[in-house]
């Protein structure tokens, strides 16, 4: 079965958003964060590692450190976090720039998803963090 986001990407949206829900300097491991979001603790780990380095995770070493979310989750769009973690998924194939169909002109398929695509991209930009944190 083929999904527009991955698994991976979803885990990502829920811990950024569980993170989100954090008390201001609260901090909380990745295994603690795994249990509470029943993620497996090496896939929650890989991806908390991905959005530590994209500057949207700050991490705090030590027997009580933990990971937290840096990023402002009022301006942090939910398109913003998926793109970290690979989203560049497209309606159809014919939406990428390489793809060349001998219809494009005149396929009214293509210009709906063209649009279809604009749509849901320009949702995922506007939808924030913030309105998905989870409460602690």
């Amino acid at each position: 079965m083929n999904t527009l986001i991955s698994r991976e990407q979803d885990y990502a949206l829920r811990i950024v958003a569980y993170l989100a829900g954090l008390k201001s300097g609260e901090t909380l491991s990745v295994k603690e964060l795994s249990k509470k979001l029943a993620i497996s603790k090496s896939f929650a780990a890989r991806i908390v590692h991905k959005l530590k380095n994209s500057g949207i995770l700050g991490t705090v070493q030590g027997k009580f450190g933990g990971v937290f979310l840096k990023a402002n989750p009022e301006e942090l769009s939910l398109l913003d976090v998926l793109k970290i973690v690979g989203f560049n998924s497209r309606l159809n194939a014919c939406l990428y720039d390489d793809y060349i169909c001998p219809f494009e002109d005149i396929c009214k398929f293509h210009t709906f998803f063209i649009k279809l695509e604009k749509q849901i991209l320009d949702t995922l930009s506007k939808k924030k963090i913030n309105e998905f944190q989870f409460f602690t």
